[in-house]
C-alpha cells in the first residue's frame, strides 16, 4: 500500500484528522502523519486494520 493509498481510505472513512484514525487504530497521530508522507513505510497490520475499518464501515452502511 502506498502512502496516497493509505491517506485516501483514511478520508473514505470519514477521518479528516490524523488523530481520529490514529485512535482507532491504537497508535500515535505522528505514525499516521509518517506513514501518510512516506517517511515510514507503513506495517502490514497498520494496512489490514484500515481496510477492516472500511469493511465494517461498508457492512454499517448496507445494514441501514
Amino acid at each position: 500500500m502506498t502512502p496516497a493509498e493509505f491517506k485516501e481510505l483514511r478520508l473514505k472513512l470519514g477521518y479528516e484528522a490524523r488523530r481520529e484514525l490514529a485512535d482507532q487504530m491504537g497508535v500515535t497521530r505522528s505514525c499516521i502523519e509518517h506513514w501518510e508522507y512516506g517517511r515510514r513505510p507503513i506495517p502490514k497490520y497498520a494496512e489490514k486494520l484500515i481496510k477492516c475499518l472500511l469493511v465494517a464501515k461498508l457492512a454499517e452502511k448496507q445494514k441501514v
